[in-house]
């Protein structure tokens, strides 16, 4: 039977997968995405904040400087792409946790290479209701969330209605590699995509995965706020309530919502926010971290025509987009792959 020829079969259209997509269709690549369309996925599950001042130290994440800039310019454009709605952006409201953390931020206020992400710094309470912020606190900009479930179904209709999606579990037995294409069923490409998270139950890839579960809730509360509130825990502002997260399990791997979890979600919530509240619904989801929180990007060491977009964590939203640009400039011949994410390094 003859096959259908594509540049890439993607496996998975999570935000990695959502991402190299739509980059290589903007790029005239033919593509077809194979994706198991299940509920219990980190994209699905995760409350897509993006965020350049980061940790407990509060300092600006990695590669903030080439990530951001562009950053809500894309999801814009994936907007437009896909007539939907899903950029959210909000400034972010951290409090000061001590003098001493106060006094560190008057260092970092000066600072140049702060100036774009830092919008003001508040020395008293900025007034919202039973939040606890007496010292005052930072306000981030180039911030804010995407509504990731209605952006990969947006994603998901665009996809099909280009003809290039296919709902699926990728069955590894039925890919026939050779020296340069891949048969898979009906199709024949240049090269296989894998963007499927941690990969449990892949044969072709052993990587240091370090998954990572995470809880959020929505609670229902007397707050109204035009922020992002995070100090212990982020309350996100939705629609006349708040979603609040999160929690970092490496050892409980599971989708379902743990009850220690949520309780120590709620205990450092408490810290921050003196009101009552009710919980009026939860969710758990499990991250593919990595061992060094990096993605994993690049081609296999032994076939050359298996490649991976893969492993970018708590931070996807924002690493997403400018990495699929980068390694679609790779597979292009256009640029070398960056060594810090090149799967390489693990081999």
């Amino acid at each position: 039977m003859r096959k259908t020829k594509v540049d890439y079969i993607i496996i998975g259209q999570g935000l990695a997968g959502s991402w190299l997509a739509r980059e290589m269709i903007e790029r005239d690549l033919t593509i077809a995405v194979i994706n198991n369309d299940k509920s219990e996925t980190s994209s699905k599950k995760a409350a897509g904040i993006y965020n350049p001042i980061t940790g407990r130290k509060m300092i600006k994440t990695w590669r903030a400087d080439q990530l951001f800039p562009s950053l809500e310019r894309d999801y814009a454009s994936l907007e437009k792409l896909t007539s939907s709605k899903f950029l959210h952006p909000l400034p972010i409201y951290r409090p000061f946790k001590s003098i001493e953390d106060q006094n560190d931020w008057e260092g970092k206020f000066t600072d140049a290479s702060y100036e774009s992400f830092v919008e003001e710094m508040k020395v008293k309470s900025l007034g919202l209701k039973n939040i606890q912020d007496d010292l005052g606190g930072i306000i981030i900009n180039q911030s804010g969330y995407i509504d990731l479930p209605v952006m990969l179904q947006s994603v998901q209709n665009f996809l099909i209605s280009k003809g290039v999606y296919h709902s699926e579990v990728f069955d590894h037995r039925r890919m026939t590699l050779g020296p340069n294409s891949v048969i898979y069923k009906d199709f024949e490409a240049e090269k296989v995509i894998f963007c499927e998270g941690s990969m449990p139950d892949n044969p072709y890839w052993e990587l240091p995965f370090k998954p990572v579960r995470g809880e959020i809730i929505d609670i229902a509360c007397d707050l109204e706020s035009t922020y992002i509130i995070n100090q212990g825990v982020f309350m996100i502002p939705k629609e006349g309530r708040f979603t609040v997260g999160s929690t970092y399990d490496h050892n409980n791997l599971s989708y379902v919502p743990q009850a220690s979890g949520i309780k120590s979600l709620e205990n450092r919530l408490k810290k921050l926010f003196l009101g009552q509240y009710r919980i009026i619904g939860q969710r758990a989801g499990v991250r593919p971290a990595t061992h060094d929180r990096k993605p994993y990007i690049g081609l296999h060491h032994k076939y050359k025509t298996l490649g991976i977009f893969n492993g970018f964590g708590t931070k996807g939203v924002s690493l997403t987009p400018y990495f699929a640009k980068h390694f679609v400039d790779v597979l292009q011949g256009k640029s070398e792959i960056e060594e810090e994410v090149n799967v390489q390094r693990v081999n």
